[in-house]
C-alpha cells in the first residue's frame, strides 16, 4: 500500500542501532521524507501529542513490540486514546524481530496496524510498502 503525501516517518524502537539501519534504508526509498526516531517510547508518544496537535502531517509510525519501558502494544493502547485529529494522520506498521505467531495474529487483528514487518528491513519490502511497487 503506497502512502500518498507521506511527510514523516516516526521510528519508535529501543534499539538505537536498529533505528540507524532503518533510517539508512528508509532514506534510500523515501528520500524527501523527514525521519524522526525515538529509543524511548514515552518520548515518542509525547512528541506525537505535542507536535501533531499543532502540526499534523501524513506519517508512518514504525513501532517495535518488545521494549522495556512500554511495549509496542502499550504504545498502541495509549495512541488509541489520542484525539482523532491526530490519529487520522498515521499509518502504523509493527517493525519487530518477533516471529511469535501470537504477535502476528494480534497485529493482524488490531485496527490501527497496517502491516507486520519482521526485521531486518529490506529495500524491496520498503519499495512495496511506500511506493506500491
Amino acid at each position: 500500500m503506497a502512502i500518498h503525501n507521506l511527510q514523516r516517518i516516526l521510528l519508535i524502537d529501543d534499539d538505537a542501532g536498529n533505528n540507524t539501519v532503518s533510517r539508512i534504508f528508509l532514506k534510500r526509498v523515501v528520500i524527501e521524507t523527514e525521519i524522526v526516531a525515538f529509543t524511548d517510547p514515552v518520548l515518542g508518544l509525547e512528541y506525537i501529542a505535542a507536535e501533531y496537535a499543532k502540526n499534523p502531517v501524513t506519517t508512518i509510525l514504525l513501532l517495535d513490540i518488545n521494549m522495556p519501558v512500554l511495549s509496542g502494544w502499550d504504545v498502541l493502547e495509549k495512541f488509541e486514546q489520542m484525539p482523532e485529529d491526530i490519529k487520522k494522520h498515521f499509518t502504523i506498521y509493527i517493525l519487530t524481530s518477533s516471529i511469535n505467531k501470537e504477535d502476528k495474529d494480534k497485529a493482524a487483528a488490531h485496527p490501527l496496524v497496517g502491516a507486520y514487518i519482521e526485521k531486518p528491513m529490506t529495500i524491496g519490502l520498503l519499495n512495496s510498502l511506500f511506493l506500491g511497487d
